[in-house]
């Protein structure tokens, strides 16, 4: 339903922008200006308002993710195990996951050794990055990472926190398509962590 009340806003909209070109191309043809240039600008001034944040939204969501987000290892479990011997088998998971705060980071204690924090920013036009790390907390060293770049926008059917969460065009989720493979990484890292000393 909420789609349909989607898909008829963009109609509507679509033809209003083009209604106002044709205005804009009938009204410099009788003043005996050019009609593709009046139109065109008759046709923006309609799509502005509303769209203007679409393209450089989209492009700059892209380039944070070409540039600065993905899966990041460091160290793989392995060589932590290594250069840890026999530390593994005294650890035990944290069954609680509570997260503390800190400022804009959440943390969640794993066990003795490791922690996850997820750190959110947001950059230029509302771009949220979510910074996931696992840390060994003696050392401060981070073994992986995975960044990620969305809009954060809302819907109606989650509610609606601003403006901007109607414009359901803008929100994009991920740097990654359908297969989250960048995630799955990070997220196998984690589980592997979160089973040390369970066994």
């Amino acid at each position: 339903m909420i789609g349909l009340l989607y898909l008829g806003f963009l109609a509507g909209y679509t033809f209003l922008i083009v209604l106002a070109a044709r205005f804009g191309a009938h009204l410099a043809r009788r003043s005996g200006h050019n009609p593709k240039l009046w139109g065109l600008i008759a046709g923006l001034l309609v799509y502005l308002p509303v769209f203007w944040d679409f393209v450089p939204t989209v492009v700059l969501q892209c380039y944070y993710c070409a540039t600065q987000g993905g899966f990041t290892q460091y160290k793989t479990l392995e060589e932590w195990k290594a250069e840890n011997p026999g530390v593994l088998k005294t650890l035990v998971p944290d069954k609680s996951l509570m997260a503390i705060e800190q400022g804009n980071t959440r943390r969640y204690v794993l066990n003795q050794r490791f922690v996850w924090d997820i750190t959110t920013r947001y950059r230029l036009l509302h771009i949220r990055e979510t910074e996931n790390r696992i840390v060994d907390i003696r050392t401060g060293e981070v073994l992986v990472k995975y960044v990620n770049f969305d809009t954060d926008i809302g819907s109606i059917e989650t509610g609606i926190r601003d403006f901007r969460d109607y414009k359901f065009w803008l929100k994009i989720d991920s740097c990654e398509s359908s297969d989250q493979s960048q995630q799955i990484k990070f997220n196998g890292y984690l589980g592997s962590i979160k089973e040390f000393g369970s066994k």
